[in-house]
Parts: structure tokens; C-alpha cells; sequence
């Protein structure tokens, strides 16, 4: 029997940042107080973390987030970025065991041992776009579009059975 456990989260905060021309990640990452890595990493802040999406784009989650903090996130940021609530078009689910990376072996095309904790991966899994965020060595984070959150939990069912 596989060791993993799985739950849906909810109550989280996403929203996307998407710096204005000329402004850098240092700039960006000083208003609000996060140092921002370089690369496919999450940048832990105090009460959120940035995970970088694209060259120069973060996606800002917060694991307990109140209706506005999308908006004050975006007044701290004013004039450095446009910030946009993400939070109700995505799922977001925590996979988590000592088998958690086999499943995720499954479905998710890139070479996970040259990844660890930290690394963010946008990717596809069975065909659904997917955001992948490594909280530690055995637990994931992955954003989904909310539309197809069934359908990604019918795939990550079907995998863990099959391990």
C-alpha cells in the first residue's frame, strides 16, 4: 500500500504578479520583503511566498488568505506590478508521504532529481496544465485549474492505486 496522503486545500491565496517594464525582481521583492531567488524556486516572505512561473512572473500564495489580500498585496506593490487574484480559478492540492514523489514520477515530465525542495515546475499532467510547488522532499503543492480539478484527482487517484 502506497504512503502518501492527499488533501484539497482551501482558504489559500494565488494571485498572479506581473512586474511593470524595468522593474526587477530585487525592486519587486523589496516592497513587500522577499528576497527572490533566482530561477524556478518559491521565495519564502513572511506571510506568503513567491513562486516563479516565467522568467520575471510569480505566482503569490498565501496558505491562509482573507478575500482582500490580493488587493492589499496589490497596493504594496503599486506602481512596481499589476497583482491579480487567481485564488478562485485554481484548486490546489497537497500531496504528501514517502511514496509522494513516485506518483508524481507518473505524470509530471521532467527530471525530478535534479529538483528538491523549493523548485516550482510549470508543467502538464495527463494532458492538465499544472503548477507544481516541492514544500519538501515528500510534499507537493499543485495548482490546477479549478475547471478541471476532477479530472486531475480521477488521474492522481488512478496513479496512487497503481503504485
Amino acid at each position: 500500500m502506497a504512503e502518501i496522503a492527499v488533501a484539497a486545500l482551501d482558504q489559500f491565496g494565488l494571485a498572479a504578479i506581473l512586474p511593470h517594464r524595468g522593474v526587477g525582481a530585487e525592486a519587486l521583492g523589496a516592497a513587500p520583503g522577499v528576497a527572490i531567488n533566482p530561477g524556478p524556486v518559491s521565495s519564502a516572505g513572511s506571510d506568503f511566498a513567491l513562486w516563479s512561473v516565467a522568467p520575471g512572473q510569480w505566482l503569490a500564495h498565501r496558505e491562509t488568505a482573507a478575500p482582500d489580500w490580493a488587493e492589499q498585496l496589490g497596493e504594496t506593490l503599486q506602481g512596481l506590478a499589476t497583482v491579480i487574484d487567481q485564488s478562485s480559478g485554481y484548486a490546489l492540492i497537497r500531496v504528501s508521504g514517502a511514496d509522494a514523489q513516485r506518483v508524481l514520477q507518473k505524470g509530471l515530465p521532467v527530471d525530478q532529481a535534479a529538483l528538491g525542495p523549493g523548485a516550482v515546475v510549470v508543467s502538464a499532467i495527463a494532458h492538465i496544465g499544472v503548477v507544481v510547488h516541492w514544500r519538501a522532499a515528500d510534499c507537493f503543492e499543485i495548482a490546477v485549474f479549478r475547471s478541471f480539478a476532477t479530472s486531475f484527482r480521477e488521474w492522481l487517484d488512478s496513479a496512487i492505486a497503481a503504485l
